[in-house]
């Protein structure tokens, strides 16, 4: 499992519960959740089913009887297709008839299933799912705390305030963007292996083409350690700011992470913060580091994001609706920055104006909400909850618990 792909299985679990939140005796069983790790790994089990107690019935397996019916296998049980961004209505109309008569369905694929424009009351669940009723696990929350408060203790010279930064500049993200860095025969090798391995008879295809300049020019590179280093010294960020690096392993970390280290003498991660003893439980389990690594960011006073995906999505969303709009998060335009970086001429005071009105323009769309009442949501709720599920929230008299 990648370092991030316990937040499709944090994104399933919106959705699912958001589904059938009028329909009586609807059960949801976790066997359905995960893949390869447990729900109640990553997850506090017990506190999403009280959560949701009233809304949705939550069943912790499946009947004997349901189960024996398919042979004690999930992928027996008949996948039921349903278009992208459907209305709660075909759920109502379409699903639950089906669900009625089989006991039991699956729903593949299960991102984007449910449309963003959706009735109050189901919104409201879709928040209380996101919001409330997830929360990580003790082992995670615990650990992740800890490291919060030494990144606080690491920054006392702002106050606490610290920086985290989401780099995914992993081998395999360099992989399959399909862009070139240092452009050696040996790095081409190496990505043509992984690429051949991950695409299998789908990189042999003879119409393939690969555009690695096409690529950067469009935004579509991972940025490099020493790219994210010039940005933020390019913004004004000093080299006693204290940073958070989350991340899986990057690629050629010894190579490429130096010059950003150099640059922010206290950069951390979670493995410099902790003892072997202290992040032994978390080891070898992908999904519960990047649980770890999601936290450290939502505490930060700015988040920075380098890549799309699931964990950057969540976590602007996250960091909006925990400080009422008002958390910054820096998304750099990447097409303006390659531009910038590959202008050899360009002068350090013209290179820190072009950033200065990057974070500007940043600041500024980070603040924009969507209207809420007649609007026809086409924005995510999940990166952009506020002021919309702040709204429902309170309509329900219900307290933030962070």
């Amino acid at each position: 499992m990648s370092d991030h792909h316990s937040f499709k299985v944090r994104r399933h679990a919106f959705r699912i519960a958001e589904m059938f939140s009028n329909v009586s005796n609807f059960s949801l069983s976790f066997s359905c959740l995960v893949l390869h790790s447990a729900f109640s790994d990553i997850y506090d089990e017990d506190h999403f089913i009280k959560t949701l107690e009233g809304h949705v019935k939550v069943a912790r397996e499946l009947p004997q009887e349901l189960m024996e019916r398919y042979g004690f296998n999930f992928s027996n049980i008949p996948n039921f297709h349903i278009e992208a961004w459907a209305p709660a209505s075909k759920y109502l109309e379409v699903v639950y008839p089906v669900l009625q008569e089989q006991k039991v369905i699956r729903i593949a694929p299960f991102a984007n299933r449910l449309a963003m424009n959706i009735p109050p009351h189901v919104q409201f669940l879709r928040c209380l799912s996101n919001y409330e009723a997830l929360r990580f696990s003790s082992p995670i929350s615990t650990l992740a705390m800890i490291l919060v408060d030494r990144m606080r203790q690491n920054s006392s010279s702002s106050y606490g305030k610290y920086v985290s930064i989401h780099l995914r500049f992993e081998e395999d993200m360099v992989a399959f963007s399909c862009c070139v860095y240092d452009g050696g025969q040996a790095e081409n090798r190496e990505m043509n292996l992984i690429r051949e391995k991950g695409w299998g008879e789908k990189f042999k295809r003879k119409d393939r083409i690969i555009s690695p300049g096409l690529n950067r020019i469009n935004g579509r590179c991972p940025m490099t350690p020493l790219e994210v280093g010039l940005m933020l010294r390019g913004m004004g960020f000093s080299n006693n700011t204290a940073i958070y690096l989350a991340s899986g392993k990057l690629y050629q970390a010894d190579k490429y992470l130096a010059p950003l280290q150099k640059m922010f003498p206290l950069l951390h991660t979670k493995e410099s913060l902790t003892t072997p003893e202290e992040l032994a439980a978390l080891q070898g389990y992908s999904s519960r580091l990047a649980a770890l690594d999601y936290m450290v960011c939502l505490f930060s006073e700015v988040f920075v994001t380098t890549q799309g995906g699931n964990f950057p999505h969540f976590l602007m969303g996250h960091r909006r609706f925990l400080y009422s709009g008002h958390a910054k998060t820096i998304k750099p335009d990447k097409s303006k920055m390659v531009l910038l970086l590959q202008n050899t001429s360009i002068s350090w005071k013209a290179f820190k104006d072009q950033m200065e009105l990057m974070v500007t323009e940043s600041d500024r769309k980070g603040v924009m909400v969507s209207r809420v009442g007649k609007s026809n949501r086409k924005t995510s709720i999940y990166s952009k909850p506020f002021p919309e599920c702040r709204c429902l929230w309170e309509s329900q008299n219900l307290k933030l618990d962070h």
